[in-house]
């Protein structure tokens, strides 16, 4: 509906939230009279995901509900800077007593329901989302740390728990190689996508990437070949004055991939760790043998590595799930900073 599309469409900012709710639809209002005056939209609650937020808190102001005795009323934004001064369009609506609910109806013709649950009064805004409405204004002060903490984590939970393979195997039973061309391709260029074409009789490929705003389209010509062990091989000139070429071995990027992986039953985890460490440490050689472990809880702890009498320790975390995500850090006491890598980055 139209009027809850456009109220929605302000507050897209609202993703994440580290308060729960639950919502329950059952509702009874019999004398519309005391539901008459001015409500502030104080809660956007998300039923799908249990998420309650604060909007004065999160966007500096409030959606103003305002019914009137005579069947009218009207709601708009307001920012808490402007001291109540309209910022966004007013929006005319008339009321009605449907089914004891109060049934908002904007001049468009869209239409919305205002209940009253368990003591609260929400604004049905489609989707499984309510507005709680308060006849006070409620701002709750935000840990902004926490709100984008609590997004990270969600994103990478979703990550975690999508199932993933190799995408640098070959399967010769069903030819893949444009998929790995543009895994290869994707990696070389920190995440670009390329459209790739293969030329299976001359052993060639080009790989295309249009441009944007920030880098010029790019053509790439190179050759590939499929090896006796089902890897694929693929190299360009990137440099044609000096014939310095660009090449990517199937055997390594498979590899690596498998290296970085943590299992889902993180029983290799000592092994993903080392590899990352070791990755990181130039002047020493760790080995899963030589990590020890101290669980803090069950996805969080402290890892020592060995390399002889030399040792060190990571802080470390994992997000579980089919392909969980492994994060080791530790505090830099020269540059005063805790630098993080995870195994998605090390295996891509």
């Amino acid at each position: 509906m139209k009027m809850k599309k456009r109220i929605i469409a302000s507050t897209a900012v609202l993703a994440a939230s580290v308060m729960l709710c639950a919502v329950n639809v059952d509702a009874e209002i019999t004398d519309p009279g005391d539901y008459m005056g001015e409500w502030y939209a104080n809660y956007m609650m998300d039923g799908q995901n249990g998420m309650r937020m604060n909007l004065a808190g999160i966007m500096g102001g409030s959606y103003l509900f305002t019914l009137n005795e005579d069947g009218t009323g009207s709601v708009a934004y307001f920012g808490l800077e402007d001291a109540g001064e309209e910022e966004a369009e007013h929006i005319a609506f008339t009321w009605e007593l449907t089914d004891e609910k109060i049934v908002l109806k904007a001049e468009d013709g869209s239409e919305t329901t205002l209940d009253d649950v368990d003591g609260e009064v929400l604004v049905d805004m489609g989707d499984d989302t309510w507005f709680a409405l308060g006849r006070e204004l409620i701002q709750e002060d935000l840990d902004w740390d926490a709100l984008m903490e609590a997004m990270d984590d969600e994103e990478n939970e979703e990550k975690a728990n999508t199932p993933k393979e190799n995408p640098y195997v070959y399967h010769p039973e069903a030819p893949n190689t444009e998929a790995v061309i543009a895994a290869y391709m994707k990696s070389y260029s920190f995440g670009s996508e390329y459209e790739i074409a293969v030329d299976e009789g001359n052993g060639t490929f080009t790989a295309d990437r249009p441009g944007d705003e920030y880098s010029e389209a790019e053509h790439i010509e190179g050759t590939y070949e499929v090896t006796a062990d089902n890897f694929v091989n693929i190299k360009w000139v990137y440099d044609e004055e000096y014939g310095f070429e660009q090449v990517y071995e199937g055997a390594e990027y498979v590899e690596r991939w498998n290296t970085y992986t943590v299992k889902e039953d993180l029983s290799n985890v000592p092994d993903v760790i080392a590899a990352m460490a070791d990755f990181m440490d130039y002047e020493h050689q760790y080995t899963a043998d030589s990590v020890i472990l101290t669980e803090t809880s069950d996805t969080e702890g402290t890892a020592v590595l060995k390399d002889g009498d030399y040792e060190f320790t990571y802080d470390y975390s994992i997000v579980p799930g089919v392909d969980p995500i492994l994060t080791i850090s530790y505090y830099d006491e020269e540059q005063e900073y805790t630098p993080k890598w995870d195994n998605y980055n090390m295996r891509q």
